[in-house]
């Protein structure tokens, strides 16, 4: 009986996180992503060959950054410190899982 409901909760779990990967896929997030950051670098080999046309010294380091603002506030500070350990405790959720898998997978 036991095995059974570990099993099952096993088969809910991946089945979750194959719905979540799914639809994180479909929706082109990681392509997105990958876009804009060839869209910065295409942008920062303008802005290089326009500096060494114009003479201007030239330090790597420069071109390397990436020109992301930073929004930090009270609220995603916040939000972070929730979200940090709301991933604790789901790691520590899943280890136990895996455990009580283990467990049922041994006691037989």
């Amino acid at each position: 009986m036991e095995s059974k409901k570990v099993g099952g909760y096993l088969f809910l779990f991946l089945f979750l996180a194959f719905v979540g990967l799914y639809f994180t896929a479909s929706s082109g997030y990681y392509e997105t992503e990958e876009r804009k950051k060839t869209e910065l670098t295409a942008e920062q080999i303008k802005i290089f060959e326009a500096d060494i046309k114009n003479g201007k010294q030239i330090d790597i380091e420069n071109y390397l950054k990436l020109n992301e603002k930073n929004y930090d506030n009270h609220v995603s500070t916040v939000a972070l410190s929730i979200s940090e350990k709301i991933g604790l405790t789901f790691e520590k959720g899943i280890n136990s899982f895996f455990k009580a898998v283990e467990k049922a997978m041994n006691s037989n």
